[in-house]
């Protein structure tokens, strides 16, 4: 491994980690709304909001199966849950179903989509949807590969984060416009690691969030 190599994973390892803390936005203490419900699973690790415009990730709690947001400033939400089964529930709003894409297009969208992030070693689109001129879609990324802290040292974990990535049609290319990361955590060394089971959830979308906290009752998840 070339010194070059060796510069560009240290840096991306670097900015990954130190990343991490800073997706999250901190709830406003004035703000009264918040969002509560319960889901039928157990495990809930990471409980967000995300608003309309993918600018602000809330992170909430959970106890059991009842999750629970608050301090959220007047707005729509969309909800995202993951849990420790590796699972992700989520309600984002990206637009209409794409029921088909010609073949080039989409090998171009992968395309794009992998050389977006080189740091993670394999992805997965789970969704993906046209909002206007725009396709959105939420992606994971895994890096199960050697990984150098900044110090030199190794660190003893895999890396796996969510996004949501904005994209719009040049011709029969795609240019990237931005990224709004939803979930980045370090997990166990694991060899190929499988991807998170994703579902979407109407329950946990275009949830409007006023003065009072939202109760959603039990949410409805799809069956396996």
């Amino acid at each position: 491994m070339g010194w070059q190599v060796i510069a560009v994973l240290l840096f991306s390892a670097s900015l990954a980690l130190a990343q991490a803390g800073r997706i999250y936005t901190a709830p406003e203490p004035s703000a009264t709304g918040g969002i509560v419900g319960i889901v039928p699973v157990e495990g809930l690790t990471h409980v967000l909001a995300i608003d309309q415009e993918r600018v602000k990730v809330f992170r909430g709690s959970s106890s059991g199966g009842q999750f629970r947001l608050e301090h959220l400033p007047v707005g729509k939400y969309d909800v995202v849950l993951v849990t420790n089964g590796r699972g992700v529930y989520e309600g984002l709003r990206l637009g209409d179903e794409i029921q088909s894409m010609p073949t080039g297009l989409r090998t171009n969208l992968e395309k794009r989509i992998a050389l977006a992030d080189s740091f993670f070693n394999r992805y997965k689109v789970h969704r993906c949807g046209v909002d206007g001129e725009r396709v959105l879609v939420l992606v994971e990324r895994i890096r199960d590969r050697l990984i150098l802290q900044q110090s030199g040292e190794k660190l003893d974990a895999n890396l796996r984060r969510l996004e949501v990535i904005e994209l719009e049609q040049a011709t029969d290319d795609w240019q990237m416009i931005q990224s709004r990361h939803l979930y980045r955590e370090g997990e166990p060394i694991e060899k190929s690691p499988p991807f998170l089971k994703h579902a979407f959830v109407a329950g946990l979308s275009s949830i409007r969030v006023v003065d009072s906290v939202k109760e959603l009752g039990t949410v409805t998840l799809p069956k396996d």
